[in-house]
């Protein structure tokens, strides 16, 4: 029976191992490194079943930090005069609450740093799990032992890539959605066991404050499903809809990776504050336009994976073991990024660019379960802690702990982990700032979002319809030396923003093409929100303020060209302003909730008939922001690296008369 400790669980990763191994795909981990995948999954297994001897890494207490159960995670144990009362900025109570639960630090610059550690947690926990197993199997077979115990020194946790290419035709692995499995036992002989990365039961019961989370179309009744579900249908007993789940994530995968490759077009110039916001989290930003946020890509797997379900709704998600290779997945983007934007980090806030002076300093609302009160963050020291996760010296990691996976450099605190090189990348070695920049190419350009390639792919007869695009010169725009803009090209994107509590749950803002009787998806904003009955008092703080998740949406190539054809074809006076307004009336939207609910629609263009206000959204539910976005592409002479995207323009607003209920 696993037992409460008497002092804390200390975050320290794999250090039992000595030295950083690679995280590698939990496919590639199937198919070529068996003893580390019968090790994994039997690891995941124990910690989900309770087998384990230390209770603060049981699953359900590691996945319970995220959300439910709201009481202090057993490795966070506090001092008793650390549980005074009374609230004082001095007072350890406050800056320590108990219970020390921040819900995953959404909506806040520290999304990306707080969840490192948390999978590092897991890792550990699984690592120490898998030690022992190994240990036991050396024994069973002594002519496999040192197989067994090299395999369980180098497991790490695996990720799985949502946005890689292959996932639009072939959807979640089986290994992910099986409800068996097949691993080897100590002999090498393949036995069948239940699949602890398809589902999670609960030990011990439902916990009682679960509660059931209602949409306009359905319920996810948490209070009565004794396991974790994807898109179940609206039923107490419970089930998970393989088929749906499978199209909603190869329908995802279509378009997700362009939101992504655009992370990697970020200029490098920008406040170094500002580009790491953009890059980090969803929250409000007027200037965050062009581009959708880590926080915000990540809510659309969420959102797909969940369905009406556990992964939906950001106090149950943990309970789901996809949870944790989605978010070593979102960690490993985390660490390509920062490999390919070394400078760009949060700092103590954003420089205004009018008069280089600091204007605008992180804050956070603390105590996410407890009390309420706007403090500032900073990537170190007391204001810097993310919480509960701690170090052997007894304090919490930091923001600036977790930054960077170099290999041999003494100023990276270590984490004895790594990714597995992808595209010639090793994110765990140092690189010149040229090879990062080519990099970066190579990145985008994986994910599908390769502007320079979309120009160089028009028609001779298309570039003709392009002729009254316009592009600012790129020496008048203040370019680097050796840009050049590509003539009468630009990029289309279209920006969204939403309010974070609109629904009462996770939803999203869908962007479809529609030409005849064609009605193609484009792609998706999701908002990943708790419910209005939530204790979680930052949530409502948040709420209260009107609290903006914003995202970018890049339109196809194909459907750009085939537009700007159309718009100039017979038509000789077309200009740029005419040919915006023929995209955006092609362009229709929907607001649908995490059941497939359609909740509203709307037609683009300033050419449909007026909604009364009683079929309108309310304004205080409908999207803040939906407007069209493009920009110029330069290039320099070197095919190796990567494309400028700047003379960003805003365009009409795709909805002008509101969206219809």
């Amino acid at each position: 029976m696993a037992e409460l400790p008497m002092e804390p669980y200390y975050v320290v990763g794999r250090k039992d191992a000595g030295v950083a191994f690679d995280r590698i795909s939990i496919e590639d981990m199937q198919k070529n490194y068996p003893y580390q995948f019968a090790l994994f999954v039997r690891s995941y297994a124990r910690i989900q079943a309770n087998e384990h001897d230390l209770f603060a890494t049981t699953y359900m207490q590691i996945a319970g930090i995220h959300g439910k159960s709201y009481e202090e995670w057993a490795g966070d144990r506090k001092r008793e005069e650390q549980r005074a009362s009374d609230f004082h900025y001095d007072d350890l109570k406050d800056t320590l609450p108990v219970p020390s639960r921040f819900g995953g630090s959404h909506g806040s610059v520290t999304f990306t740093t707080w969840h490192r550690p948390y999978v590092m947690l897991i890792e550990q926990a699984i690592g120490e799990v898998a030690t022992r197993i190994a240990k036991d199997f050396g024994e069973e077979a002594p002519q496999e032992k040192e197989s067994w115990e090299t395999a369980a020194k180098e497991l790490r946790f695996p990720y799985w890539d949502w946005a890689a290419p292959h996932v639009a035709d072939e959807g979640l692995p089986p290994v992910l959605i099986d409800d068996m499995v097949e691993v080897w036992d100590a002999f090498r002989q393949t036995e069948t066991i239940p699949n602890p990365l398809s589902y999670y039961t609960y030990q011990g019961g439902i916990p009682n404050d679960f509660e059931d989370e209602g949409t306009r179309d359905g319920t996810a009744y948490f209070s009565s499903w004794p396991r974790s579900f994807r898109h179940s249908p609206s039923d107490r007993n419970g089930s998970t809809n393989k088929e749906e789940l499978q199209t909603r994530v190869k329908s995802t995968a279509k378009d997700i990776g362009k939101q992504l490759g655009l992370l990697f077009n970020m200029p490098e110039d920008m406040d170094p504050a500002h580009a790491y916001d953009e890059e980090g989290d969803g929250s409000d930003d007027e200037n965050d336009d062009e581009f959708s946020p880590l926080e915000t890509i990540h809510g659309r797997i969420h959102g797909a994976i969940g369905g009406n379900g556990h992964m939906s709704s950001p106090d149950y998600a943990a309970f789901d073991p996809f949870f944790f290779l989605h978010h070593s997945s979102v960690d490993r983007i985390l660490a390509l990024w920062e490999w390919c934007y070394p400078d760009y980090w949060m700092g103590d806030g954003y420089t205004d660019p009018r008069d280089n002076s600091r204007s605008f300093s992180w804050t956070q609302e603390r105590g996410t379960y407890m009390q309420v009160y706007n403090e500032q963050l900073l990537p170190t020291g007391a204001r810097g802690s993310l919480y509960p996760f701690r170090l052997e010296n007894g304090e919490y990691w930091n923001s600036e702990q977790t930054r960077f996976l170099y290999k041999d450099n003494k100023d990276v605190y270590p984490k004895y982990y790594s990714y597995d090189e992808f595209l010639g990348i090793r994110v765990d070695q140092e690189a010149s700032a040229e090879d990062r920049r080519a990099a970066r190419k190579k990145i985008y350009k994986y994910y599908g979002f390769d502007c320079s390639r979309a120009a160089e792919n028009r028609k001779d007869a298309d570039k003709i319809s392009w002729s009254h695009i316009p592009v600012r010169p790129a020496k008048e725009a203040g370019l680097p030396k050796g840009f050049e803009e590509i003539d009468h090209f630009r990029t289309f994107v279209v920006a969204v923003q939403l309010p974070e509590h609109a629904f009462n749950r996770t939803y999203s803002f869908e962007l479809r093409y529609n030409q005849g009787t064609e009605s193609r998806s484009i792609g998706a904003v999701t908002v990943f929100a708790r419910p209005d009955h939530s204790p979680c008092k930052a949530c409502a703080k948040r709420r209260s303020n009107g609290s903006i998740i914003h995202g970018a949406i890049p339109l196809p190539f194909d459907i750009v060209n085939e537009l700007v054809v159309k718009s100039r074809t017979g038509n000789t006076t077309a200009t740029f302003e005419t040919t915006v307004k023929d995209i955006i009336k092609s362009l229709s939207g929907a607001l649908v909730d995490t059941s497939g609910k359609v909740i509203a629609t709307a037609q683009g263009g300033d050419e449909t008939s007026p909604i009364s206000d009683k079929d309108k959204l309310s304004s205080t539910v409908a999207p803040a922001k939906v407007a069209l976005y493009t920009s110029g592409v330069a290039k320099t002479g070197d095919p190796d690296q990567p494309v400028r995207l700047f003379d960003w323009k805003r365009h009409n607003s795709l909805f002008p008369v509101g969206l219809l209920l």
